[in-house]
């Protein structure tokens, strides 16, 4: 009985401490931001990030003409994928070259300012086969470069598109802007994730599941930025899975206390006391014949 008591204790002791452990990374971990313009040919890794056009994102445009620029993002375990989605975005250009060529003749520069083909055409309109050859556009590739596998279309327009999710731990975004007056600004974030149908997938390491199947890093759960990683809004619901409260962290509770039985005493057994006991001593003292001999 006493022994199932300890055991049960040291289960609960183990257990606050792995919800700590897990806190203290929580609560230490920020999400970064990166800029494509600033980090042009270079390869970000981490649990996830932050991706801006430019660094000014979201107060003015990116508007420098002839810019052809990637950046690649690499999960941060060997077992990690990686998903990018857009929150904000905005890439066109108000004049565009004439559709020549699909593909963009410029050399990749974070501030390109090579000059154009002088041959320029409004927007109105689109082009047969592909709408954004002749303007700004994002295209993704799945793997460490732009001479990896596109993956989808070229990516225009003014409405966030959908989630982009790599096959393996690369994933590449490239900016190319095109024409006069480009008009270029978008905010998204790429998060590393597992599949974690298999739970062996994830239980094993500091990963949290998410309700869609997804696993992601515990340093993505209620992060500072109040970012959907999971893509369902998992990881930040309000429950004790997440320890989330309007946004921020919380410590875990510490476990009940257990309740103690007061310790049981054994009676001794009982014996009968006589009423006469002998204590080696005898009952009459010897008579002087019986010690003489006589």
């Amino acid at each position: 009985m006493m022994e199932l008591e300890v055991e049960n204790c040291r289960q609960r002791v183990f257990q606050l401490s792995l919800l700590l452990l897990c806190f203290l990374t929580l609560r230490s971990s920020a999400i970064e931001t990166v800029n494509v313009v600033d980090f042009c040919g270079q390869t970000i890794r981490g649990d996830g990030m932050i991706v801006n056009s430019h660094q000014e994102s979201k107060k003015y445009y990116f508007v420098t003409m002839g810019t052809d620029c990637h950046l690649t993002m690499q999960a941060s375990s060997l077992k990690d994928k990686v998903q990018f989605h857009f929150r904000f975005f905005l890439v066109y250009s108000l004049l565009r070259v004439a559709p020549l060529s699909p593909a963009p003749l410029f050399p990749e520069s974070p501030r390109g300012s090579a000059p154009l083909n002088p041959r320029l055409e409004p927007t109105s309109g689109e082009t047969l086969g592909d709408p954004c050859h002749a303007g700004s556009y994002v295209q993704f590739y799945d793997g460490r470069d732009k001479s990896s596998p596109p993956l989808g279309p070229p990516l225009c327009g003014k409405s966030p598109p959908r989630p982009v999710l790599s096959t393996g731990n690369y994933l590449t975004l490239r900016l190319v802007t095109r024409g006069t007056q480009p008009r270029v600004d978008f905010v998204g974030d790429f998060t590393s994730f597992r599949l974690g149908f298999n739970q062996s997938e994830c239980s094993n390491e500091p990963y949290f599941t998410c309700r869609n199947g997804k696993c992601i890093p515990l340093s993505l759960v209620c992060d500072d930025k109040g970012i959907d990683n999971c893509g369902d809004g998992s990881d930040l619901e309000e429950n004790l899975t997440t320890g989330c409260k309007a946004g921020q962290l919380l410590p875990p509770e510490p476990p009940p206390p257990m309740a103690t039985p007061p310790p049981t005493f054994m009676n001794p057994p009982t014996m009968p006391i006589p009423t006469h006991m002998n204590c080696a001593v005898p009952d009459s003292a010897p008579s002087h014949e019986s010690v003489t001999g006589r």
